[in-house]
């Protein structure tokens, strides 16, 4: 079991975030699976079931370089599906094989929350032996209305269209842009505060499955608290660190104290980059 939907939503929850999750499965995807998210203090009311099998994916790594092959597709979220989702203070899309149309991840926006994207799902194209090659994707509309803005060093000049990604993604809308590099940590632009390195949190790394995703959710729970974009980033480090120790299956976070005290280690180590 994997996905944004699930990792960011564990991301969320280790740093005591009321989480509700807004997706859609197939019933092969089980209830066991979805009691074990409740049990984790999820609320998945917002989960819709369908016909269609859940989306899914083989996943192979190679020094460090990931390929992938879709196994199947869920069918894609609607209006109506969401037509119920509660209000709350911040919304993080996480498309993962475009099942959430761009119109509506637009609606999603305009709602008065603090609004993050990681439009990894925007940017992968079906081969015909169903490997999944990244294209490009640029939808200037959605990205203006994005408070936050959360993409991989590789997959950033898709976005833009352009190798020089570092100067133009500011220019796309977003407040703040978080572009991850893996062992070398994130890079981290506000308008308003300017451009910071933002170093990992040193561990053995075992699988890096999810770990962007717990990253994006942890910054946008702490950015939303505390308006503190350095120790927002620290905290997105040390929850990610936690994913990657990870051997099998979802991650142990451990205590809240536990992720502060690795957060404060990250804290020291930022650096303020020149433009």
């Amino acid at each position: 079991m994997g996905s944004p939907c699930v990792y960011s939503s564990l991301g969320a929850r280790a740093l005591n975030a009321s989480v509700i999750l807004g997706s859609k499965v197939g019933y092969d995807f089980g209830r066991e699976r979805l009691s074990w998210l409740y049990g984790r203090g999820i609320d998945i009311d917002q989960v819709k079931q369908t016909d269609s099998q859940t989306t899914s994916f083989k996943i192979r790594y190679v020094d460090g370089h990931r390929t992938m092959w879709l196994l199947s597709k869920c069918s894609s979220l609607t209006d109506n599906d969401i037509s119920d989702l509660p209000l709350s203070s911040a919304i993080h899309i996480g498309p993962i094989m475009r099942e959430i149309p761009q119109s509506l991840a637009v609606s999603l926006t305009n709602r008065n929350a603090a609004t993050c994207l990681d439009p990894q799902g925007y940017l992968r194209k079906v081969l015909p032996d169903r490997r999944i090659r990244k294209s490009t994707w640029h939808n200037r509309r959605l990205l203006r209305k994005l408070d936050v803005l959360k993409v991989s060093a590789d997959e950033a000049p898709a976005v833009i269209g352009s190798s020089n990604s570092s100067r133009k993604l500011m220019e796309t809308g977003p407040q703040i842009i978080i572009i991850t590099k893996a062992r070398e940590g994130t890079i981290m632009w506000s308008k308003d505060s300017g451009k910071f390195a933002v170093p990992a949190y040193k561990t053995k790394v075992r699988d890096p499955t999810g770990a962007g995703d717990a990253l994006a959710a942890a910054f946008l729970v702490t950015w939303v608290r505390t308006g503190d974009l350095q120790w927002s980033a620290a905290v997105a480090s040390a929850v990610a660190s936690f994913v990657v120790e990870k051997t099998a299956g979802p991650p142990k976070f451990g205590t809240y104290k536990q992720v502060e005290k690795r957060a404060a280690k990250v804290l020291e180590g930022i650096a303020r980059m020149n433009r």
